[in-house]
């Protein structure tokens, strides 16, 4: 892939990619360690957790509704991911999930020492997007996200066949990580994903015709009747 033509955005590739797959599988695992008596009260003893960590750390994309269905199976054969929030708000809870990781995984068990290892490299993947790991950024990008593959690939062959399974977001990941010199904050699109919604929801029409130029045109009204239209100030200088 021609990466300088085609841009890969971390938002698609990793928030609502590996990290919300990951964010799931850890979440799935390692509910049965969480007090309560069936699976909805030890969900709720999580949101406990999340909620407490949002507080901590100040954090303001924080998932609304967070239940049993935000990291549940959508079939036998399909693998938890998170779901029902935006791409910052899984961005913002992947420290909470290595977090969480660090909390109840034993390292006597292969498995759950994986699971912090693999939360550990996505997490020092996040941090390589700072301006303080600029020095450092394509080494870490690339060696980080290795490292998060295997330990995810490994956990999926000792899991039930199901758990932790790549997806092919995994592979754009990847490649996106690998490109030396790319810095992926600076072309991602979450200005653009969140200017989307607003614009969707002013679209919106009942009855008439519905296509390209009635879309537009009834967005544009909305806009008119919403804003007062700006005028021309002269500036004298």
């Amino acid at each position: 892939m021609e990466i300088y033509l085609f841009r890969v955005d971390w938002l698609h590739s990793v928030d609502q990619g590996v990290g919300a797959d990951l964010a799931g599988n850890v979440f799935e695992v390692l509910l049965p360690k969480l007090p309560g008596g069936n699976k909805a009260e030890k969900t709720m003893a999580l949101n406990d957790k999340v909620q407490g960590f949002y507080e901590r750390k100040g954090t303001l994309d924080r998932i609304k509704d967070f239940n049993v269905n935000s990291f549940k199976r959508a079939s036998s054969t399909t693998p938890a991911k998170l779901k029902g929030c935006s791409a910052a708000c899984v961005r913002a809870i992947i420290p909470f999930v290595q977090e969480l990781a660090d909390e109840l995984c034993d390292d006597e068990v292969p498995q759950e020492k994986a699971i912090k290892s693999a939360c550990k490299h996505l997490q020092f993947c996040y941090q390589a997007l700072a301006k303080s790991s600029a020095a450092c950024r394509d080494e870490a990008l690339y060696s980080s996200s290795q490292a998060f593959a295997l330990q995810f690939q490994a956990l999926h062959l000792a899991g039930d066949g199901v758990q932790f399974r790549s997806k092919p977001k995994m592979h754009i990941f990847l490649e996106l990580c690998s490109q030396p010199g790319v810095v992926p904050n600076g072309f991602w699109c979450y200005r653009d994903e969140d200017f989307g919604g607003p614009i969707s929801r002013q679209s919106k029409m009942k009855g008439s015709w519905k296509n390209l130029t009635a879309y537009s045109g009834h967005a544009f009204d909305m806009f008119f009747m919403k804003n007062e239209i700006p005028g021309i100030v002269e500036v004298t200088v």
